[in-house]
């Protein structure tokens, strides 16, 4: 094999910038909040930097799903830059409504848009034309340029990675781990993009004729892939047998077990559709009808298995997945053994279609669990005749009310206090006001959480509620700190994330120790988680300390550590430090 001259790769870079500005533009964005990331040194810019980070994920696939169709299509400039800036002006609404960092919910809809975006990018080209070998020949050029990539990006990092570590050791250079992350930021952010939109197919007219079909991609498929599967359906297949023998009910696991067979098996039939008719392939045919037939009693057995968890549970954004992905394979298999034509399109653009309909509206995932939840909470309550005209009364007994609990602290901090805005008899928002003003994230789901259980008079009666009790506080620092008599300011969080820094701290029980080259202490932290129990009790474990006294000293040195934040739990009577945040001054 020849390798490439310096001259030809950079040709082939600027080949990629002139043909992909924006896809390359994304993967350097990305590519550069990763490296800030790895540095975490951004305190609130972290989140809108994790958030940039994803959008230009979605961005890759959504432009690179443009700009196949534009090309495929010879659509003019003009035509193909109005798209681009299409999506670009829905990569800006999405940046500035969407809050995936702090909210799980927003988490969902992008994880539903990069898959929806990159299932486009698999069929954008052939949208209203193109024949199914053209489809196939495209698809599998993606697919063994994807492998590629990522094997040209793992071989490269490895190479770098143990260069690195060589120098390092032989030279005694200081080499901090964050580099490692840096590292890994450009080779697969970058290089791994750059390769891959450099092989991408640009040959439109060239995919739709006859192409010879790679024979080590035949042999993969056969001898690999379809025993693998065969192997993995007669395990499932045994299971059910099993489970009708025994007349039990499956286990949470066999959902993702069916479906991952579904996409090993459908994978395995993909790979060989086009020469499934030639001579001497008539397995193929066999195979992939069979896989269908032997497909409805495994969903069944995963419609048993999603239902069985629904109805103890209600639905939720993990739960909808299983539901929907059940129906579509439900769909799938029906199609596949009742149509002649067999179109194999129809799996990604289903797929996409599937996925798009999850991120908003009343069909979507948020929706659907924040209504199923909704109406386990009001079940509960009528249970307990605590309903009034759709609206939730306070228990008068609040006994057995573990489960409404959880239910409640699902929708708080899945939903927000808004989704029970039309079920309360006050207002939410208003009734959880004074958590909006915490600092913290966590702090303020568990105030919320905590105001709302209380108005409603629920306990918390699970085992585990019962033997830990969960108190947290939170010290504002005035905007002027005076740190007179002290030479230096770390501000230090627990638990400790991986760093080079010269020194390390750790907690013991109640015992801060920080342990630096030139300095040395312990803090026993005892006294504020007794002052946070003073100032709380069992219904408020969440408080607010305003006496600037919220801190201890180490007698030996005179250094001082200020808590910002802290969390705890009791644990039978015994304190075990969650996590806090503070600043230490140094003598």
């Amino acid at each position: 094999m020849k390798l490439p001259s310096l001259h030809s790769l950079a040709t082939g870079s600027l080949g990629v910038a002139r043909r992909f500005p924006l896809e390359l533009t994304a993967a350097i964005v990305g590519t550069v909040c990763a490296m800030l990331l790895f540095e975490q040194a951004y305190g609130k810019a972290e989140e809108r930097i994790i958030l940039l980070l994803l959008c230009s994920n979605l961005a890759l696939a959504l432009f690179l799903s443009l700009s196949a169709f534009a090309e495929s299509r010879q659509l003019s400039f003009k035509s193909h830059a109005l798209l681009k800036v299409a999506g670009l002006a829905f990569l800006v609404i999405i940046f500035f409504s969407l809050d995936p960092v702090s909210d799980e919910t927003n988490m969902f809809r992008f994880v539903f848009l990069v898959t929806g975006f990159h299932l486009l990018v698999s069929f954008a080209p052939f949208i209203y034309r193109g024949s199914m070998e053209g489809f196939w020949e495209y698809n599998m050029r993606l697919f063994i340029r994807i492998l590629t990539a990522g094997l040209y990006s793992t071989v490269l990092y490895s190479g770098l990675a143990v260069a690195l570590l060589s120098a390092d050791a032989l030279f005694d250079f200081t080499i901090r781990s964050e580099i490692y992350g840096h590292l890994f930021a450009l080779v697969f952010g970058l290089f791994n993009t750059a390769f891959f939109l450099a092989g991408f197919p640009s040959d439109w007219k060239n995919l739709e004729e006859p192409q010879p079909y790679p024979k080590g991609l035949k042999i993969f498929t056969q001898y690999v892939l379809i025993p693998l599967a065969t192997i993995y359906l007669g395990i499932l297949l045994a299971y059910e047998g099993k489970l009708i023998i025994e007349w039990s009910l499956p286990k949470g696991l066999v959902s993702t077990l069916v479906l991952g067979y579904a996409v090993y098996g459908m994978l395995s039939i993909l790979l060989v559709h086009p020469v499934r008719f030639d001579q001497g392939n008539r397995w193929i045919m066999t195979f992939s009808r069979f896989f269908y037939l032997l497909l409805i009693p495994l969903i069944i057995l995963l419609g048993s298995a999603v239902y069985l968890r629904v109805n103890q549970y209600g639905v939720t954004e993990s739960r909808y997945i299983l539901i929907v992905l059940s129906l579509w394979l439900s769909g799938i298999t029906v199609y596949f053994l009742s149509s002649r034509k067999q179109n194999i399109k129809v799996i990604p653009v289903s797929l996409c279609v599937v996925v798009l309909l999850a991120v908003w509206g009343p069909q979507s995932a948020s929706a659907v669990s924040r209504q199923s939840q909704v109406n386990r909470l009001l079940a509960f309550f009528s249970e307990k005749n605590a309903v009034s005209n759709g609206k939730l009364v306070p228990l008068t007994n609040p006994a057995g009310s573990g489960q409404a609990t959880e239910i409640l602290r699902y929708l708080v901090n899945r939903h927000g206090p808004g989704s029970l805005q039309n079920h309360l008899l006050i207002d939410a928002d208003s009734l959880t006001r004074s958590a909006d003003t915490l600092k913290y994230r966590y702090a303020r789901d568990y105030e919320r959480l905590e105001l709302l259980r209380r108005y409603l008079n629920l306990q918390y009666t699970y085992e585990t509620a019962e033997e830990m009790q969960y108190y947290a506080a939170e010290a504002p620092v005035k905007d002027s700190l005076s740190i007179t008599g002290y030479r230096y300011l770390i501000k230090v969080q627990y638990p400790m994330y991986q760093t080079d820094a010269p020194y390390t701290w750790n907690v013991y029980e109640t015992e801060f120790i920080f342990n630096g080259k030139a300095h040395q202490a312990k803090f026993n932290l005892q006294p504020l988680v007794d002052k946070v129990l003073k100032a709380g009790s069992q219904e408020v474990r969440h408080v607010i300390i305003t006496d600037n006294a919220f801190y201890c000293t180490d007698e030996s040195s005179g250094h001082r550590l200020i808590i910002e934040y802290l969390s705890f739990q009791l644990n039978n009577g015994k304190t075990e430090i969650q996590n806090f945040n503070g600043l230490l001054l140094i003598r």
